[in-house]
């Protein structure tokens, strides 16, 4: 199993196999990108291996705790249906008065490649079934799932209270004119061929926010004074570094 464990890993952080020890850094450091993190442990679930939690395993000895289910990684490992139990999850913590803000940029050609959305991997582990439905109906679903991806980066960013929680349970909803909507937050979503940006501005906790909609997510009925100026200087800030980066390809 842990030979098994190495090989796979190896291909993801560039490291032999047979040079990978419990102290070799196997998190976001090692790899290219979020994307290219979340395709490794995809990758360890098609052979049978999941882990629950990956988001906070640093080194790969820790990854070794928890699929044998040693020390604080004990019952980690189970059928990929466990990972979401009826949806329910703890929050690890409270949201912060104030706003706080995520932004994240992914490449889209670093999403996995598949004939079928819905039977892979990657795409379950991270997409809900709502999301893999919008996504393979739009006119390039890579860009789209890319750009969900990286909404779903950027919420983390802004709360990492959430971190911890499985991507398939940060369900990203959709507005009639596309507007992507998520509780508590503004959302703002662009993409080209080639690359895609999100942003994620946190509610403070003074702003209202009522009713439900039949998805379940809750809509703002009033917002922070001088939110929607902050939003679009940060907005336009990303946007030219996009446009700075799609100019360098």
């Amino acid at each position: 199993m842990e030979e098994k464990i190495k090989d796979i890993i190896a291909g993801f952080i560039r490291v032999p196999a047979g040079e990978i020890s419990v102290d070799t850094v196997i998190d976001r450091t090692s790899v290219s990108s979020s994307i290219t993190l979340h395709r490794m442990y995809a990758k360890l679930a098609e052979e049978g291996i999941v882990v629950e939690d990956y988001s906070s395993i640093k080194r790969f000895g820790t990854l070794l705790q928890k699929v044998k289910g040693d020390g604080n990684g004990s019952g980690s490992v189970s059928e990929i249906k466990n990972i979401v139990a009826n949806g329910n999850f703890l929050l690890a913590g409270n949201y912060e008065a104030g706003r706080s803000v995520g932004i994240d940029i992914e490449e889209v050609d670093n999403m996995p490649k598949t004939n079928d959305f819905r039977d892979n991997e990657f795409y379950k582990m991270n997409f809900s079934s709502s999301e893999i439905a919008y996504c393979i109906l739009q006119p390039a679903p890579y860009a789209s799932f890319a750009g969900l991806f990286a909404a779903k980066e950027a919420i983390v960013k802004a709360d990492n209270s959430i971190k911890n929680r499985p991507f398939n349970t940060i369900v990203i909803d959709h507005e009639p004119e596309g507007k992507p909507v998520y509780p508590g937050f503004n959302l703002s979503v662009s993409h080209t061929n080639s690359i895609a940006i999100a942003i994620a501005v946190q509610f403070g906790a003074d702003v209202n926010k009522t009713g439900s909609s039949s998805s379940g997510m809750l809509e703002q009925s009033s917002a922070k004074p001088g939110i929607a100026p902050w939003l679009l200087a940060v907005s336009i800030l990303i946007s030219l570094v996009a446009l700075f980066v799609a100019l360098k390809r």
